[in-house]
Order: C-alpha cells, then structure tokens, then sequence
C-alpha cells in the first residue's frame, strides 16, 4: 500500500518540477489524492498507523518532516511515547488539537467489533489490534458496523463504538 501511494506522490512530484514554488507543487502532489481516505476495517498494526500518518505529514506538511539524526531521534521519543501508552493503558492523542490549529488531514481508520476482535483468531493478533486502536488519534477514528443487514447496523456500530472505548480507556461518548 505505501509503495503505491509513494509512487503517486513521486510522479506528482515529477510532473511540476521545474519552477513551481513549494505552495504550487503542493496543490499539485494533494490533488493526486482523494480528500480523504477511509481505512475500511483496518487490520494493521500500530507501527502501520505511524507509518501512514508520517507519509500524510510527508504529503501534506513536507516543511515540517525533519530528515537525518533528528527524525531518528524524534521517531525514538514517539516510539516511547506508544510504548508508555499501550503499558499505562492511556490514549495516544497527540494530532488532535481542538479547532484551533487545525490540519487538514487525509487518512481515517475504521474498527468493527466483528473484524478487529471477533474475527481475530489469536490473542497476539486481538493485542496487535487493540494497540493499532490506541496509537489512533481521535479524530481519525472511525468506528464500523460492518454487518450486512440493515437492521443489524445500530447494534454493530454500537458495540464498534464498544470496543474502541474499551480498549482506548475511554467512555462511550469520548469514542
């Protein structure tokens, strides 16, 4: 997956070399992608979540990605900072910060209850997922049915909103 969407910033980036001014090509490299990309019952694990999110940061934000020894140093503070939060069991909501100082923002991951835990055969795979749940900033999180039956929708969003809650530390209206 980030192969692909590496590839499709490149060839934006390629297409406006030549003089554009750092504004412009950004135009350019944001309008290869769609407004806005919804992870459909995301089975990655929270090393993928960071992964995404600084390719969005690289996409949208390139003025602020940092290179050499301090994005070594800065991706071993954050490591830290989701290992101390998967172990105290507190969310990681460092990209939400109100209205003020918003950001646009590109990729939003969708949990269900069916997916994400029912269907998860392994403990080490319902902790992988719980974890993945837990390094998503709030606001990107979106929680699923994913049931078939339209009658069934309420009851599975419900227990998606559920299961983020429970395992982020949360009450059901902060999920």
């Amino acid at each position: 997956f980030m192969e692909v969407m590496r590839t499709i910033l490149e060839e934006a980036k390629e297409s406006c070399e030549g003089g554009l001014e750092v504004q412009e090509a950004k135009k350019v490299w944001r309008r290869a992608f769609p407004p806005a990309i919804g992870m459909h019952s995301f089975t990655g694990t929270a090393h993928h979540v960071g992964e995404i999110l600084a390719f969005e940061k690289e996409l949208l934000y390139p003025e602020e990605v940092e290179v050499g020894g301090k994005r070594r140093r800065r991706k071993q503070k954050e490591q830290q900072q989701v290992e101390t939060t998967l172990n105290h069991g507190s969310r990681l909501d460092k990209n939400n910060k109100g209205d003020e100082g918003k950001k646009e923002m590109l990729f939003y991951f969708g949990f269900s209850h069916a997916v994400n835990h029912i269907m998860c055969t392994s403990e080490k795979a319902r902790k992988k997922g719980a974890e993945a749940v837990r390094s998503i900033p709030s606001d990107r999180l979106l929680v699923e049915s994913d049931v078939h039956a339209s009658v069934d929708v309420a009851l599975g969003t419900a227990g998606a909103a559920a299961y983020a809650a429970q395992v982020r530390g949360e009450t059901l209206q902060e999920v």
